[in-house]
């Protein structure tokens, strides 16, 4: 095994290399960094280690602190040691960009959780203005392949593993010379035909989290449908869609991770489930339901929404018709209609009535922008309102530049006399289910076997009313109104005869 020592700086040095790493990739560099914190773009790098190996043999090493240019916090020096003190003078990483590419370069990186270290590095260099790629190598998986019967595989791990003493945890160099240390072993335990398999196998594929088993992924169908990513303790961390599962749930696994909710995902996912459907169609509104009823940790955006808000019309004395905003009622979809808009929070519509105002050059006062009871308003000081609110634009000329600069918001009613049913064919021979989905005044009444059953569930809503949801509204304007979309997802939509329970075109 390699030696590791630490000097009174805590700068750690490679005494002797004693096996040979064979089966392993020609050209690699081991490598650790510490950082400010665990996501990429807000933190920043402190220090960076580098053991180059050619043909299975150590070259060079190369380590340097790194002033991160924003302040270490206190738990981040307890752990690794790292002060701010003792960067104050350290180079920053544009000062040390050019050289570690050069390092860099042309080799496959090697790091314990690999995605982690790569991210750093990759948005390191972007900020630096430089274009980085490398192909990686993650030393977890490899020992979760290569010693299956080993229930952890942490760094903590293989050290106690290979009772390995080492000072100096959590510094890069460290870190580093334990998976020198690890691959040693490796070499020792294996043939290097299966150590150059296993590596090719992990080279060639899309970087699945450490903590992932590899058939937690095979085992999707490339076809439409919902997964679900759980975590250890069965959490449900987040719900998504796809007309093609298996290659959309490796996308979330890109090596390129730049926002905290797909680091998080990634550094917590441990299952994944699935449901599968006949088109786009039906994934769109099973992620929507399944979002809403199982409330995973990390879908924001399709939340259930308790309340909406619109704009309705009224006349002042005067004859001007006037906005006022006022919360949609959820369980009557007609009244919905007969507003404008549909918006998930005051400030929204308020945003989106400012964009018309300015495009139509309406009154902000008669709009209710401004709280001034009378008089013109600040935008006809400024020659953006044609006066409407001092009496310089009459009544009818007013009402007529709104009514046709508010369509824009006007929703669409139910264009059906009653209840239909959507027909939902498979897209492929990968699935032989057909879906019927009832849908009511934009209302989705959930997917019914026949049209006795339909029946049954239409009446069920109308005595107890189901309540209006956005999303689901979205969706069904996106689809039942457009030829070409039913097309391409094989969707028919039918009449439904509530007094014959009959299905009629």
């Amino acid at each position: 095994m390699s030696s590791i020592v630490q000097n009174a700086v805590g700068e750690v040095n490679i005494i002797k290399q004693n096996i040979k790493l064979e089966g392993f990739p020609d050209r690699m560099v081991l490598l650790d960094c510490e950082t400010t914190g665990s996501i990429p773009g807000r933190d920043r790098l402190t220090e960076i280690a580098l053991i180059e190996i050619e043909k299975g043999e150590v070259i060079d090493q190369w380590q340097t602190l790194i002033n991160p240019g924003i302040t270490i916090p206190a738990f981040i020096t307890r752990l690794t040691g790292i002060s701010n003190e003792m960067v104050a003078d350290a180079p920053s990483f544009h000062d040390i960009a050019r050289e570690l590419k050069e390092r860099l370069e042309n080799k496959v990186l090697v790091a314990h959780n690999i995605r982690f270290d790569y991210s750093f590095i990759k948005q390191a260099f972007s900020d630096a203005g430089i274009e980085f790629a490398a192909q990686t190598l993650c030393s977890v998986k490899l020992s979760r392949k290569f010693y299956p019967s080993f229930k952890r595989h942490r760094l903590d791990d293989i050290i106690n593993r290979l009772q390995l003493t080492i000072s100096g945890r959590h510094r890069a160099m460290t870190d580093t010379s334990v998976i020198l240390s690890f691959f040693e072993r490796i070499s020792m335990d294996f043939d290097p035909q299966d150590i150059t398999a296993v590596c090719k196998h992990f080279l060639n594929k899309p970087s699945i989290p450490s903590q992932l088993h590899e058939s937690e992924v095979t085992k999707l169908p490339n076809t439409p449908g919902t997964y679900r990513f759980y975590s250890e303790n069965g959490n449900l961390l987040y719900v998504g869609k796809s007309v093609t599962l298996r290659t959309r749930v490796l996308s979330h696994f890109s090596q390129n991770l730049s926002n905290s909710r797909e680091i998080n995902i990634n550094r917590q996912v441990h299952h994944i489930d699935y449901d599968k459907t006949p088109s786009d169609f039906g994934a769109l509104l099973l992620e929507n339901l399944q979002i809403k009823l199982l409330s995973p940790t990390y879908n924001r955006r399709q939340r259930r929404q308790r309340k909406l808000y619109q704009f309705e019309l009224t006349t002042d004395e005067l004859g001007y018709i006037k906005l006022h905003l006022a919360l949609a009622d959820m369980t009557k979809p007609p009244a919905i209609f007969n507003r404008y808009g549909l918006f998930r929070s005051k400030s929204q519509a308020i945003n989106q009535l400012k964009k018309i105002a300015g495009k139509h050059r309406l009154c902000h006062r008669l709009l209710g922008l401004e709280k001034k009871r009378e008089g013109a308003c600040f935008a006809y000081q400024l020659k953006k309102c044609p006066g409407s609110c001092c009496g310089k634009e009459t009544a009818t000329q007013h009402n007529l530049r709104l009514e046709l600069a508010i369509q824009e918001l006007k929703n669409l009613s139910w264009p059906w006399s009653g209840p239909v049913l959507v027909i939902e064919q498979p897209l492929s021979g990968n699935y032989d289910d057909t879906h019927y989905h009832l849908v009511d005044q934009w209302i989705y009444l959930g997917r019914v076997k026949n049209d006795a059953e339909a029946l049954e569930r239409w009446w069920d809503s109308r005595n107890d009313p189901v309540s209006f949801d956005l999303d689901t509204y979205q969706i069904l304007l996106k689809f039942l109104l457009s030829p070409q979309l039913q097309k391409v997802n094989r969707l028919r939509v039918l009449g439904f005869k509530q007094e014959t329970r009959q299905v009629h075109a």
